[in-house]
Order: C-alpha cells, then sequence, then structure tokens
C-alpha cells in the first residue's frame, strides 16, 4: 500500500520535481530509468586479510584517458556501514574491473547477494580467481577482459545512507582473456564483446544493434 501511495504521490508531480523536497529513493527510480544504459562494473577486491569480494556496479564509467582513469561508486548502506569492495580498495589501495558479457549475466547478478563479510562472491556463484600482476585484487578468469587499478581518489559525496564514495583508480594493466574479442586495427571489436549494460528497476540491456557513424572532423 505505501509503495502504491508514493507512486500516486510521484505522479502528481511528474512534470517538475525539486529534488530537495522529494524521498531520495523517487529520485533515484526516476534518475537510474533516464539515465542509462548504464555501463556495469564488475569490481573484484581483496581485503588486508586477503579475503575476495565480488560485486556489480552500474555507477561506474571511465574518466580520463591519460592516465586512464575509472572508477565507481558504493553507496553507504542503510545501516551506515560501507561495502566491501569500498572498504578493500580503502584497505589495499587497489580493484579491478572485469567486463560483464552476455554469457557471465547470471554469475554478475548472482554476485550482487549482499553475503556476510569476508564471504567470497567467487566461491559462491562459481567462478575463478586469477592472480593479477600489478595489484593485489584478483581477477576473473571467466571474463573476456579485466583491468587492474591502482586507486588514486577516493571521493565522499556525503556521510548519510544512500551517498556515494566514489573510487578512482589509474589502469595499471589490462587483461584480454578473449584474443577473439580483438578487431583487425586493434580496436575491441564491438560485436564480438558483447557488453551487457544496466538500465531501470531490475532490468539489463543485453547487447543489441551497432550504428557506425563518421565523425564530422
Amino acid at each position: 500500500m505505501g509503495e502504491i501511495n508514493r507512486r500516486e504521490r510521484l505522479l502528481e508531480v511528474m512534470e517538475s520535481i525539486v529534488c530537495s523536497e522529494r524521498d531520495p529513493r523517487d529520485i533515484y527510480r526516476i534518475l537510474i530509468g533516464c539515465i542509462g544504459p548504464r555501463p556495469i562494473g564488475w569490481i573484484s577486491t581483496i581485503s588486508k586479510e586477503g579475503k575476495f569480494n565480488l560485486a556489480p556496479y552500474s555507477f561506474f564509467n571511465m574518466f580520463s584517458m591519460n592516465p586512464a582513469i575509472i572508477g565507481f561508486s558504493a553507496a553507504i548502506k542503510r545501516d551506515m556501514t560501507h561495502k566491501d569492495s569500498l572498504r578493500n580498495a580503502k584497505e589495499t589501495q587497489c580493484f579491478v574491473h572485469n567486463v560483464v558479457t552476455q554469457d557471465l549475466i547470471e554469475p554478475m547478478n548472482s554476485s550482487s547477494e549482499e553475503f556476510p563479510h569476508g564471504v567470497s562472491e567467487f566461491e559462491k556463484v562459481g567462478l575463478t580467481p586469477l592472480a593479477s600482476i600489478k595489484v593485489k585484487a584478483p581477477r576473473v578468469k571467466e571474463a573476456a577482459l579485466s583491468l587492474e587499478c591502482q586507486v588514486t581518489n577516493m571521493v565522499s559525496l556525503g556521510e548519510a545512507a544512500g551517498n556515494g564514495q566514489l573510487v578512482l583508480g589509474e589502469v595499471v594493466m589490462i587483461h584480454i582473456h578473449r584474443p577473439e574479442i580483438l578487431a583487425d586495427d586493434h580496436f575491441i571489436g564491438s560485436k564480438k564483446l558483447e557488453l551487457v549494460s544496466r538500465i531501470g528497476r531490475t532490468d539489463y540491456m543485453g547487447f543489441g544493434e551497432v550504428i557506425t557513424m563518421k565523425r564530422p572532423f
């Protein structure tokens, strides 16, 4: 009943919404529906005790070419604790992004479950941790491509529940586990990689039509 009333209240002012006057959950639901498809950062980390963690984040992207910087944002949980990915990245100053392709969408989704601290998602979802070269965090052997990252910055966007904690890392090593994804010009072949992306609610977008256009310069 509460969910229905919230939806009705939202519809009443759908044309113009002052974000500061609304429940943050309402704003979140609108934003994840209109900002997308969003790339999925499948982030593997390691704790200072050597425990592996793996979790997907749709608040993820690339932010710099030189140096190559990518990042993910982990929100503070309702009980005011931090997610293991964030905690581990702080402790060991590294993480690995493993690309999510259509063949891995099920284990990726399963790895989003909140297991107790110290429990390895690798074991729970049947994936293989593979030692990295430059950082301590493991990569996913089954992923087509993995990016080893050294943490460069951490930016807190607030200290309340739901506030994002942005983790930025420099890509220090790239592992192409499936050479067949490379195109003849040494770029990644978009049609060969078949990336999965995130859209609203519990929806994902599979690999669709590729539109190639020449740049106007």
